[in-house]
């Protein structure tokens, strides 16, 4: 269709408008123009600024503007130039007078009254925010431009008042700055004008001019402005009146023709058209003879610009083959994280669904959708017949009363026939048609909540009938679905959000399903570190490709846009083309771009698009957004901007030939009741180095939803940095082949790990399967890649039937630490590991700590576990080699296994620990919290309290930071309060306590700390009895709750590391260390402490305090010149911090002496006694054991050298 042609009119927009001084404001796409301009010239102030500011002290970076101390007004001169502000800041201004030894700042605008702000003189002042400036978000992106700077000003009184005409249009070539002077005083005035143009890669005088001023009399300076090359540049005025300076930025900038002609020379080359290439080459030769000389030489480069940009937008438009689209006008969500926040949390209301005809920037806006009231109009879904279209209209809201909640509606695309098909009190969204006759659609009905988010509801997907009367659940994802749409063979491609032991901020990738739920497969970027999060995937017409967003977990509805080819592959950059070169692809948090941000991609064929686009960095700007057409290499031609909101969701109103037709959901797809089969071909596919014959069985865990918690925010599971709950279904045998052939319920979310002859972890699956009822589905092996095909051959495991979960002898319920491990704990290690760390290296009894109890967290630095809130790293993104994680590698099962002390465990005890172990050690057995805000017992008042006692009486020893690093110190023995740690270990053993401090603390029970800390842990145990925390109600009516527990008789008091030196015995403190280096330290020195640790605390091993020692970070190395005049090097040396992971070693002259092993936490304390005669050099290293030095505090204490005879 022949399209007409009005982007010639804009050249003369401008011209027309400030020549004739008419009120209509330019045309819209010669706005938009200048508008989308303003980037480069952003790009370049920064360039010129930040030179700048090296030069400049940070205090003399705010211009000063000169108010008349006669109380006369002056205007502040808004440095921006006239092109590149928005339509209604180019006729505002603002006023400043003196007034009472107050300035008097009015902001005038739009003919509105203005209303008055007073400040103190010198105090900064905003000038004008432009909309391509930084700002804050309500997350923590802060987006910073320095330009933004030279808006504000500071008003001084002054003895002249100061008048400039801006904002200025100033043009390539010769331009000339007038400025006005009057003197406000009695007394003639002499002034100094001085000015300075920084252009790239130099700095020109403007020139400098003296100012002779008469009582009361008015001179202009007149400063000339050359601006020769294109691109923005900084001129800095400044006007002196005796040792008084004020001054003034400009910042000026002259169109960038070049990139303008480079864009259409690629719109050619994809597109070639015999009547634009003339036309491109005359703009081009105009632009390479353009001289300063002529005397329109400025308007005649602007010309140029626009004429350029003109049939850039112009043949961009002619690519599109329809003349009529479907829009939304709305205010951008400015809620974060929109796959979790857009479904419920509320945004700002306003706009409606509108169609745009002919397409272009001056076509006819109707409504179709426009009159529901206070909400927001979103997920607009038009019908392949082109006659009616599915919109959400609603707003967010956290109490689902149904109020402000999002309904699905129907409507032709003329405006009529309007129908709500959902309603109800929760948020239906981002509906779509099927081809089968049912419609698709996103919904939290499902009831459950982001396991790591505030107040966010997590939606899943769902179908209806056409009437809204037959809802069925599609997707039981325990995370989050989002984002669906309709592949051209009928397949739902979508979104999907999930960390199962893997990246909280990583995986938001999509995945394909049939609209009756079954065959749930990734798409592509499940094992992808960037791009975070993929939005809007939608499939290409005509081609394979896939279009989507590519943002950031903490991001908007903005970011990169890009073609997914899974031709290519399914994961990693290969199957990427990225659309918009300049936009980052951002990790966790919003990177800034200086090229804008685009939204709500809709692809036309591969190289033609649609979208909205802001030129700005803040993308929550209500009425920066605009539609445009894109094409492969990032380029722009303006469909539609309104000047008073923002539009999105471009939508050509045109037919398109209908999906494949897959059967739809039937009844009962949402049962939780049925089965599902599922067959392994080969388990070793994908286990790379594991022999075959290893693997015997595979362990079936459910990931458990969080449902019917009716409140958001994080909820403590596990101290292992995860977020679900557990539930292990059982296990199935894999055959000598590698083969498995097993049920699994429907509607879980479920995985796999592979586990050897004595069930111990060889790998694990770290995502999630879920099957509908009687599914039947296959997979190859085990983390084998997507698109590689099974091996010919028989399958084993289907010569039977399939196999039935075998649950656990404990049962099926969800898994609970105190409940199913620490009995184990309690009859097998308690007898010696009750006491303290020096005595027993760890304390595993069940004593409550603030959020667990004293085993599970002394136990956690011995497990090898996955994590989820490491956010994007990459060992909790990609798959892990076989022998990872789990029990077949953590140090526990090693010490266990080895022999400890002559320790036997039953099969099922074993059992019982490794099916713990590889469940990822999480601890509580349900999401539920509703009397102890993050589990925790030991906060508040009671934590206050105890902290008073334990700085009075225990802090000289244990330190300064309130004992939370010691479980022994904020613990609660749940069966006996006086046997809690902080009573009965400071106790002396005469008055019946452990005595197991050095020095005597409570003598008696009669010590008044001693009663106060009782009575504090007796109030906390009966608020327990009232309120049990979640790991005491999974005791209730159990076999662990009447387990007896009969703690030993304490152990003799292990004798302190000595610090007195004597009888040939010298500190080694007291020798200079040649040289020395500690991972860490607060103040960035990379230097040991010599008596304290590297937070400056006090030495610690263990929990106990020592005064004499260097205290370290891994990696460390300490290196001591000995000359070989000693014979024995002893020691203590140990972690001082929770969470970490060193080991200790020690160098005689490069020989290795002592290699500790891999200690944690809180862990042993090593005593070291060495040989070291004849060595000339001692080196103490510290190592972080391999897996990063997060948390390695390393300590060694009480060191000292015997002196050879």
């Amino acid at each position: 269709m022949p399209r007409t042609r009005h982007f010639a009119l804009c050249c003369f927009c401008w011209a027309l408008t400030l020549a004739t001084g008419a009120a209509a404001a330019p045309d819209p796409a010669c706005r938009d123009w200048y508008f989308r301009e303003s980037l480069p010239a952003i790009r370049d102030w920064e360039d010129r600024l930040g030179r700048w500011e090296q030069e400049t002290f940070e205090s003399a970076r705010t211009p000063v503007l000169p108010i008349p101390a006669s109380g006369e007004a002056v205007v502040w001169p808004n440095p921006l130039p006239l092109r590149l502000l928005p339509q209604d800041a180019a006729s505002g201004s603002v006023r400043v007078h003196s007034r009472g030894g107050k300035m008097i700042v009015e902001r005038l605008r739009g003919g509105v009254a203005p209303a008055e702000e007073q400040v103190a003189a010198g105090a900064e002042v905003l000038g004008y925010q432009h909309p391509g400036g930084g700002g804050h978000d309500q997350w923590y992106h802060a987006y910073h431009r320095k330009f933004d700077r030279l808006t504000r000003f500071r008003p001084q009184l002054a003895r002249f008042a100061l008048d400039v005409d801006t904002p200025l249009d100033l043009q390539r070539g010769e331009n000339e700055l007038a400025l006005e002077f009057r003197n406000a005083v009695p007394q003639p005035l002499t002034l100094l004008v001085r000015g300075e143009l920084r252009t790239p890669g130099q700095t020109r005088d403007l020139g400098r001019q003296t100012i002779e001023l008469a009582p009361g009399a008015n001179a202009v300076c007149r400063l000339p402005v050359n601006l020769d090359a294109p691109g923005g540049s900084l001129a800095i005025i400044s006007i002196h009146d005796g040792e008084d300076r004020y001054w003034f930025p400009l910042l000026t900038h002259v169109e960038q023709v070049a990139p303008v002609l480079a864009s259409i020379g690629q719109i050619l080359a994809d597109t070639p058209d015999a009547a634009a290439a003339p036309k491109l080459s005359e703009l081009q030769r105009r632009a390479g003879q353009w001289s300063a000389s002529g005397t329109a030489a400025g308007s005649a480069w602007r010309e140029l610009f626009e004429q350029a940009s003109a049939m850039r937008d112009e043949l961009l438009l002619n690519r599109l083959a329809f003349d009529t689209l479907l829009f939304v006008k709305r205010k951008p969500f400015f809620s974060e994280q929109p796959f979790m926040d857009a479904h419920h949390l509320f945004n700002r209301p306003g706009g409606g669904i509108y169609r745009l005809s002919p397409v272009r920037p001056d076509g006819r806006v109707t409504p179709v959708a426009d009159a529901l009231g206070d909400g927001v109009y979103r997920d607009v879904c038009l019908h392949w017949d082109a006659r009616r279209l599915l919109f959400a209209w609603g707003n967010g809201s956290d109490n689902w009363d149904g109020q402000l909640s999002y309904h699905i509606y129907e409507v032709g695309v003329d405006g009529n026939g309007l129908r709500q098909i959902t309603a109800g009190p929760k948020n239906d969204c981002e509906p779509f048609y099927l081809p089968n006759g049912q419609i698709g659609f996103t919904s939290d009905r499902s009831e459950h909540f982001v396991m790591c988010g505030g107040d966010r509801h997590a939606p899943n997907l769902f179908v209806t009938d056409a009437a809204g009367t037959e809802v069925r659940r599609l997707s039981f994802n325990v995370f989050n679905d989002f984002n669906p749409a309709l592949l051209p063979d009928g397949r739902i491609i979508y979104s999907r959000w999930e960390y199962n032991e893997r990246s909280v901020t990583s995986l938001h990738n999509p995945f394909t399903m049939h609209p009756d739920g079954r065959m749930v497969s990734p798409y592509y970027g499940n094992a992808t570190i960037r791009p975070n999060v993929v939005m809007f995937p939608r499939p290409v017409p005509g081609s394979n490709l896939v279009m989507a967003l590519f943002t950031a977990h903490h991001g908007q509805t903005h970011g990169a846009v890009g073609l997914i080819d899974v031709r290519r592959g399914i994961d990693g950059p290969q199957p990427l083309t990225v659309l918009t070169p300049h936009v980052p692809i951002t990790g966790e948090k919003a990177e800034d771009s200086r090229a804008g941000w685009f939204g709500d991609p809709q692809p036309l064929n591969e190289n033609a698009w649609l979208c909205s686009y802001t030129p700005t960095v803040l993308p929550w700007l209500e009425t920066t957004w605009a539609l445009y057409v894109a094409d492969g290499h990032g380029n722009l031609g303006l469909v539609y901007r309104d000047p008073d909101i923002s539009c999105a969701e471009a939508v050509p109103l045109a037919s398109r030939p209908q999906p494949h037709v897959l059967p739809p959901a039937p009844a009962g797809t949402d049962s939780r009741d049925a089965v599902a089969t599922l067959v392994l071909t080969d388990v070793y596919q994908g286990l790379p180095d594991v022999p075959r014959g290893s693997a015997k069985s595979l362990r079936i865990i459910e990931d458990v939803p969080r449902e019917s918690v009716h409140r958001g925010g994080v909820v403590c599971t596990s101290g292992t940095l995860i977020f679900t709950v557990k539930r292990v279904l059982g296990t199935v045998p894999v055959e000598p082949d590698g083969s498995a052939y097993f049920t699994v319920p429907a509607n879980r979310n479920v995985y796999f790990e592979v586990l050897d002859a004595d069930r111990l972890e060889i790998q694990r699956m770290r995502s999630v399967l879920c099957l509908k009822p009687g599914e039947q589905r296959g997979c190859i092996g085990c983390h084998e890649p997507r698109n590689h095909a099974p091996p010919v051959r028989n399958v084993g495991a289907l010569r039977r039937t399939p196999s039935q979960p075998e649950p656990p002898p404990w049962g099926t319920e969800i898994l609970s630490y105190l409940r199913d491990v620490q009995p184990l704990l309690n009859a097998r290690c308690v007898p010696c590991h009750a006491f303290d760390r020096p005595a027993n290296g760890v304390i595993l009894t069940d004593d409550l700590t603030d959020q667990f109890c004293i085993s599970y967290e002394e136990l956690l630095p011995y497990l090898s576990v996955a994590i989820s809130n490491r956010w994007d790293h990459p060992d909790d993104v990609v798959a892990r080699p076989p022998y990872t994680y789990g029990s077949k590698v953590s140090e526990l099962t090693k010490i266990l296994r080895s022999g400890h002390h002559g320790v036997q465990l039953t099969s099922e005890d074993w059992d019982r620990l490794a099916t713990w172990i590889d469940a990822n050690g999480v601890y509580y057995d349900r999401y539920e919290s509703e009397h102890y805000d993050q589990r925790r017992i030991l906060r508040g008042p009671v934590r206050q309290a105890l902290s008073k006692i334990f700085q009075r009486r225990c802090g000289r020893c244990h330190g300064s930071d309130d004992g939370q690093h010691d479980t022994w110190w904020l613990s609660l023995n749940r069966r006996d309060v006086r046997l809690s740690r902080a009573l009965a270990a400071p106790l002396s053993a005469a008055a019946g306590g452990w005595g197991r401090c050095p020095e005597t603390v409570f003598a008696d029970t009669g010590d008044p700390d001693y009663q106060s800390l009782l009575a504090v842990l007796t109030a906390l145990r009966t608020t327990l009895d009232e309120h049990p925390r979640e790991d005491l109600l999974s005791l209730r009516g159990t076999d662990a709750e009447r387990q007896a527990v009969e703690l030993p008789s304490p152990p003799k008091l292990a004798a302190a590391g000595t610090d007195e030196v004597g009888d040939g015995w010298v500190n080694l403190l007291t020798i200079p260390w040649e040289s020395g280096t500690a991972g860490w330290t607060p103040n960035n020195d990379g230097q040991p402490r010599r008596n304290r640790d590297v937070t400056d605390q006090p030495l610690r091993l263990g929990g106990r305090r020592y005064s004499t020692g260097l205290g370290t970070h891994a990696p460390s190395e300490i290196v001591y010149r000995l000359d070989g005049r000693y014979t024995r090097f002893t020691c203590l040396a140990g972690t001082a911090e929770r969470g970490g992971s060193v080991v200790f070693q020690v160098y005689g002259d490069d020989r290795k002496l002592f290699d500790s092993g891999t200690l944690h936490g809180l862990g042993e304390v090593h005593r070291l006694d060495l040989p070291i005669v004849g060595v000339q050099k001692l080196r103490l290293v510290v190592t972080d054991a391999g897996n990063g030095y997060i948390h390695d505090m390393a300590n060694w204490a009480s060191p000292r050298l015997l002196l050879a005879e």
